[in-house]
């Protein structure tokens, strides 16, 4: 939106979104590249800069472009960059089919709450929430942050599906221990991304309508 202005709450609230979402704070490239956050010149051009930015939003003043900060960021650009949403999207297509899955369904009455993924299976159904952290200390506080959009506004099955790193269910199941809250909701569930895979594998498949052609099926020919 051309005459769109920035407010200094919509812009916390996206880099909190952002935070809960990827488990870090956005860089300037992440600003660019999404859609709920303002562009890193507007951000230059109103506070000075990301480090300003940063300090007034609570969070420290850190300069992602210097020293060990600048070192850690690109450490993990590998990670940042396989778009973790992107690549389960593909393994769950592949495997369950196009029509029954779903991107960004709405859930809950009267809220904007979207899962990434809803899934439809022989006998189940189920949403996704997939995000990625990459200490595991960030793992409590991200799924605190889910259960108060997930607990109280659905009862659907709900996995949370922990990537951007190559943990175990049992280091996330340690992590989350902490989290007395999440046994009073039984329909959520974390998971490694690894423990996701082999549990959407072992679920039957529904079959396709006869004739089907998907949107895949076309951009491959």
């Amino acid at each position: 939106m051309t005459n769109f202005k920035w407010s200094f709450d919509s812009i916390k609230e996206g880099v909190e979104r952002y935070r809960q979402k990827q488990g870090r704070l956005p860089t300037a490239k992440d600003f660019d590249q999404t859609p709920y956050l303002p562009s890193a010149r507007q951000i230059q051009r109103i506070y000075g800069g990301m480090a300003t930015l940063r300090n007034k939003l609570g969070y420290g003043l850190i300069d992602y472009t210097k020293g060990n900060e600048r070192s850690k960021i690109a450490a993990l650009a590998f990670a940042d960059g396989l778009h973790a949403e992107q690549e389960l999207e593909i393994l769950l297509v592949r495997h369950f089919g196009e029509p029954y899955v779903h991107t960004q369904k709405r859930y809950g009455i009267d809220t904007k709450n979207r899962y990434d993924f809803f899934v439809y299976a022989s006998d189940t159904f189920f949403g996704v929430d997939v995000f990625s952290s990459h200490r595991l200390d960030y793992l409590a506080p991200n799924i605190r942050h889910k259960i108060s959009k997930y607990g109280i506004h659905s009862s659907i099955p709900t996995i949370f599906v922990v990537a951007g790193n190559d943990y175990t269910q049992d280091q996330v199941e340690k992590a989350i221990l902490p989290i007395a809250s999440l046994g009073l909701y039984p329909h959520l569930t974390v998971m490694c991304l690894s423990q996701f895979i082999t549990y959407t594998s072992s679920l039957t498949p529904l079959v396709l309508p006869n004739g089907f052609k998907g949107m895949n099926s076309v951009e491959q020919n």
